[in-house]
């Protein structure tokens, strides 16, 4: 499904989920959709939403011609028109009493003992293009000038919190409707500022059924205040808990598994390549285990710059790094030779190649700025990107001495990075979920996979 346009801020479902699995728990609810409109007497919600973008347009062509005066009116139509393609019945405009403030709601939509639940409110964007989070709601009726007759005093993010914590009842979800952009609160995750918005520009732009469909679905009347019975996005994020605890587990057993394997290969190579009587001169075991955490530490943090370019760090545009050094291409490379391992597995290409990089991360690279511009006035850019140095204790060779001078075979590393790139086996197949993919992992994933490694 494609989700481009909408924001799952501050992970109002883990990342994970939202990205990978959030298609399949939305089918049931696209296909029941779909079968109400064969018989020809309705229209599927994110049909009717794509009618809207040619009206969006209008408006955002009268807006580019400097008629600014007319956002909050043009704002209030096209409200009407979403909230009619999501099923919601026709707005009535109140003001309401919420933490010493009176709020203009455009729609309220109560539970069966009166109580509020949703309040829809339309605003304005904030200046130099601000969300509406920036800006200020509005009263849905107009002077003889066209203009609200009624603005809020704060900003909504402000108000947000007046509303959800101020009030002896407050509703559960709220609302924003600006010309550009729906924000979407949910009291029980607004403490940490977790929330969705629609960016309508991109969404209306590329008119992507995928894009429409999660738009109705998490939007629609249905979805937020069903008639009785939990839902529809308080089952989503039921299921979003449960994926992320999922995935979590695959991580901590990865991990886990991962420190033994590593361990166990440090002990062979003491053994077996240079000698070491481990009966007469044991290794202390509590030192090899923090090294082996401190290795797993490593891998696991570059699986997560590498597949965050936003970070800034890794040079995942620069075709030398990521075919010669980076771990993402050694997760290809594992991905080819697993069924070859045989002829592969007595090698220490991985190791040799995890070294460097682990090296560079923390050296820095080019490792002066004279070596930069030798580089750069050598007339090739291939072989140019710059890391800068990381003097983390993670990254430091002198903490891990065992394994930085120890040869670590093939067959082992293939393991080690598999276990850290594809999910368990599950089911009594035993088939694999798939490759876990860093760059939708949460940081409560990643946060719960430390804390394993930590415990264990």
């Amino acid at each position: 499904m494609d989700l481009i346009g909408i924001n799952n801020v501050n992970e109002y479902y883990s990342n994970y989920y939202f990205a990978s699995i959030f298609a399949e728990n939305a089918a049931e609810t696209i296909s029941g959709w779909r079968a109400r409109a064969r018989n020809g007497e309705y229209r599927a919600p994110w049909s009717r939403l794509r009618d809207c973008a040619r009206q969006y347009y209008v408006c955002h062509d009268r807006e580019m011609r400097g008629r600014g005066s007319q956002i909050p009116a043009m704002t209030r139509e096209m409200a009407g028109l979403y909230l009619a393609a999501l099923d919601y019945p026709q707005a009535r405009p109140t003001m309401e009493s919420a933490g010493g403030l009176s709020v203009p709601v455009y729609q309220a939509v109560n539970r069966a003992n009166g109580a509020p639940l949703l309040w829809i409110m339309l605003a304005q964007g904030g200046q130099g293009g601000a969300g509406v989070l920036e800006g200020q709601v509005f009263s849905a009726l107009f002077d003889q000038r066209d203009a609200p007759v009624f603005r809020a005093d704060c900003g909504n993010e402000e108000l947000a919190g007046r509303i959800l914590f101020g009030m002896d009842s407050p509703p559960r979800w709220l609302m924003f409707i600006g010309l550009h952009q729906i924000v979407l609160i949910d009291r029980r995750k607004w403490g940490e500022k977790r929330y969705l918005s629609f960016e309508l520009g991109d969404i209306f732009s590329r008119k992507e059924d995928g894009t429409l469909q999660a738009m109705a679905v998490l939007l629609h009347r249905e979805s937020l205040c069903p008639e009785e019975g939990d839902s529809l996005l308080d089952q989503l994020d039921e299921n979003s808990h449960r994926h992320a605890s999922g995935v979590s587990q695959d991580l901590k057993y990865a991990l886990r598994e991962s420190v033994e394997l590593l361990g166990n290969e440090v002990l062979y190579d003491l053994s077996l390549n240079r000698g070491r009587d481990l009966d007469a001169h044991p290794v202390d075991a509590g030192e090899l285990t923090i090294q082996c955490m401190r290795y797993m530490y490593r891998m696991l943090f570059v699986l997560f710059i590498e597949a965050r370019p936003e970070l800034g760090y890794a040079p995942m545009k620069a075709q030398a790094y990521v075919q010669s050094y980076s771990l993402e291409s050694l997760r290809d490379i594992a991905d080819t030779v697993r069924e070859e391992i045989d002829a592969v597995g007595e090698g220490f290409y991985l190791h040799e190649t995890l070294s460097k990089l682990y090296r560079l991360i923390y050296e820095g690279y080019p490792a002066s700025g004279e070596e930069l511009r030798r580089l750069e006035e050598s007339g090739s850019q291939n072989d140019i990107f710059v890391i800068p140095p990381l003097k983390a204790h993670i990254f430091d060779p002198e903490l891990t001495p065992m394994i930085t001078s120890a040869k670590l075979r093939n067959k082992v590393m293939l393991r080690i990075i598999d276990l850290m790139s594809v999910t368990r086996p599950s089911g009594r197949s035993g088939e694999r979920r798939g490759r876990i993919s860093y760059s939708t992992l949460g940081i409560n994933q990643l946060g719960a996979g430390y804390e394993a490694l930590l415990s264990y």
